[in-house]
């Protein structure tokens, strides 16, 4: 599945709602050039992911927020930006990268265990019950996807 975008025009939003510049917001973020923040807000780039979650708190807001996604039923990749995290940091007791992957990915399969999802809801700074629906969520988008492909 394709990773949830940063929605630029809800950056550029929410910084001129705070009335940053550019400039004030990469040097909140210690960014050597405010070209940083024009590529993100015009969607010519993509932040790493472990901006997210600091764009976010320098701008004051969710960073369920920046991204594309419904923020009451985000997927699980959602979850994982909004942690600031790249998919090969999900790991954790009981949790491979891998079986992370396939999770975000909402390939069809067994659920998971509670192990597999405690660890993920700890990774991750989310409880279980939005891990769970998370996952279901991203399956649901899989399934969407495999029926247009299909």
């Amino acid at each position: 599945m394709a990773r949830p975008l940063l929605r630029g025009d809800r950056l550029q939003a929410a910084r001129e709602a705070i009335g940053l510049s550019r400039e004030e917001l990469a040097t909140r973020l210690e960014l050597s050039s405010p070209v940083r923040i024009r590529v993100w807000e015009t969607g010519l780039e993509r932040p790493r992911p472990r901006f997210v979650p600091r764009l976010a708190a320098a701008l004051g807001v969710d960073p369920l927020y920046l991204l594309d996604v419904d923020r009451d039923d985000p997927p699980l990749a959602a979850l994982r930006l909004a942690a600031g995290l790249a998919t090969n940091e999900v790991t954790g007791d009981g949790l491979s990268v891998m079986t992370y992957v396939r999770l975000e990915d909402g390939r069809p399969g067994a659920d998971p265990s509670p192990k597999v999802m405690a660890a993920i809801s700890q990774v991750l700074g989310v409880d279980i019950p939005r891990v769970e629906a998370a996952v279901r969520r991203s399956r649901r988008d899989h399934a969407a996807m495999a029926a247009f492909e299909g």
